[in-house]
């Protein structure tokens, strides 16, 4: 059986179609499940700034749910955020719901970090909640200190600036240049010695080729003094192990011998009979010897057989 519809009627179910439409939409728009079964859960924010409704909720990067909305508790200042998440993930208690920046441009949502325990929140609890600083918040809390020690080091330059000027009278500026000048002209010498250096090379080049030679002469002179002392480090160690004390001994001893006028050297050295004696001898001989010479007939006899 054919239905027919009149045009007025036509209208009318047009109508109730587009309202239909328009209300899952809207609802869809607003982070609203019509067709799925969610569960209500509630976390507290000091500051939610970044943070809409409608945001998205993930847990482990898969979006579980939306923001429903937020409201502003005046009594402790803070916002209590309604989450819709969809009620085939179960969430331990202990499980935190934190704040964090989703996008360059400040935009925040919300991710449930799962925590590990047996019981499990239920509908309409509360979440624990954490904010984690963003990008943006990181880069001003390092930038702050900077621009405050840049503040700080451009006012201790301006103070110094100012000191400068003021110790800097005419006289002082007159004492300055004259220091510049005399400056300029000392670097003026040293280009003119440097200029002197290298017109003269050669003569440095023989000088430094001369020092050369007596480094190496003064070498082979130390390797002498080297053997030399090395002998008399010998001398010295013969003397340390010689005996030395006993050698004086026998000198002293024999000293002592020859001046005591009793011992037989000490007789032949101090009395005068053996010097006599000698002189005697002597002269007997050299008489011998003369008469030898004058009548040697006497004293050689020459048998021929």
């Amino acid at each position: 059986m054919k239905i027919n519809f009149n045009r007025e009627q036509k209208i009318g179910l047009f109508a109730i179609l587009i309202a239909a439409s328009l209300y899952i939409t809207i609802n869809y728009l607003k982070g609203k499940d019509i067709f799925g079964t969610t569960n209500i859960y509630y976390t507290v924010y000091e500051s939610v700034d970044g943070l809409n409704a409608t945001g998205p909720v993930f847990i482990k990067g898969f979006k579980v749910g939306t923001v429903q909305k937020i409201e502003y508790q005046e009594k402790s200042e803070n916002f209590l955020v309604t989450m819709k998440v969809d009620s085939k993930f179960s969430i331990p208690d202990s499980s935190i719901a934190q704040l964090y920046s989703s996008d360059l441009l400040g935009g925040k949502s919300i991710r449930i970090q799962i925590a590990k325990g047996d019981r499990i929140i239920g509908e309409r609890d509360t979440l624990q909640s954490q904010i984690e600083p963003g990008m943006i918040e990181n880069i001003a809390a390092q930038i702050l200190p900077l621009k405050d020690q840049a503040s700080e080091l451009i006012s201790n330059l301006n103070t110094t600036f100012v000191n400068v000027n003021e110790v800097l009278d005419p006289q002082a500026k007159k004492h300055l240049a004259m220091s510049i000048q005399n400056l300029d002209r000392t670097l003026q010498n040293i280009k003119n010695i440097t200029s002197n250096l290298d017109q003269n090379g050669p003569e440095i080049s023989s000088l430094i080729s001369n020092l050369d030679n007596l480094s190496s002469s003064l070498k082979k002179s130390v390797v002498v003094l080297d053997k030399g002392l090395g002998n008399i480090t010998e001398i010295t160690d013969s003397l340390k192990t010689a005996d030395l004390s006993g050698t004086v001994k026998s000198l002293k001893d024999l000293l002592l011998e020859i001046n005591n006028p009793q011992g037989s050297i000490g007789k032949l050295i101090k009395t005068d009979s053996l010097h006599n004696s000698i002189d005697v001898l002597v002269r007997d001989i050299d008489v011998l010897i003369k008469n030898i010479q004058d009548n040697p007939k006497k004293y050689i006899k020459i048998s021929v057989f």
